[in-house]
């Protein structure tokens, strides 16, 4: 079964203030997990260091079964090599390639007609294939997330780690795009881990949330159950 586990110590000091230290285990399985908590409970911090953009000071990071991490046993794969992708808040498109350029950038050890085809497809799952010829300043922002989301998930990768990537967007182009996503991850069955302030969207789309504070996780389990007797705002 596909999983990601993290275990992770990261040490952070930044002048005028207070030091901050990040020690969480998770164990992820196919599927969303929220990962929930106020800002500066270590959340991005935490999805850093399990994409390899972030070095730990203590630990390991498994992706099924190839350790990408371990600190004891001096074994770090760059961010390349561990079958990761990770989408941010900003799509960070690169302005002057169209749409379907944009997708196809991390496809370039693939001939030209696989990579015109897995393309075409993730275009299609996301609906955007009508844009394709586009640059991204020439479409919204959230047909910009879904492109940005298609261009992560064409590398067919192992894990999902998506930080905050619809907060900018109303609830329903988010609905529409998350549901998108619900249906790619049906097929492929992998780890997602998906950082949110949202008690809506954690109650809407999680199937398990880990709860993080003072960088230390605090509680695990259904939203709901985590979320009990909370007050809904979003």
């Amino acid at each position: 079964m596909n999983r990601l586990e993290a275990l992770v110590k990261k040490r952070l000091c930044s002048r005028g203030t207070p030091p901050f230290e990040l020690s969480a285990y998770v164990s992820i399985p196919a599927g969303f997990t929220m990962l929930f908590g106020p800002s500066g409970a270590g959340k991005s911090t935490l999805l850093d260091c399990v994409a390899g953009l972030s070095r730990p000071d203590e630990g390991h990071v498994r992706i099924n079964d190839q350790v990408v991490f371990d600190a004891e046993a001096r074994i770090d794969l760059p961010p390349s090599r561990r079958g990761i992708a990770y989408v941010f808040q900003r799509a960070a498109l690169f302005p002057h390639l169209r749409v379907e350029e944009n997708v196809a950038y991390g496809l370039s050890n693939l001939g030209r007609e696989q990579r015109e085809y897995r393309v075409s497809k993730i275009l299609e799952a996301f609906h955007v294939s009508a844009l394709g010829r586009r640059k991204p300043q020439e479409i919204s922002g959230g047909e910009q997330q879904r492109v940005a989301l298609a261009r992560s998930l064409v590398t067919e990768p192992r894990t999902l780690l998506l930080d905050e990537p619809l907060s900018a967007l109303d609830a329903r182009i988010k609905r529409k795009i998350l549901d998108d996503l619900l249906a790619w991850n049906e097929v492929r069955h992998i780890p997602i881990l998906y950082v949110t302030h949202s008690h809506a969207e954690t109650l809407a789309l999680g199937e398990r949330m880990i709860r993080l504070e003072s960088g230390k996780v605090l509680a695990e389990g259904t939203p709901r159950e985590i979320l009990k007797g909370e007050e809904v705002l979003d």
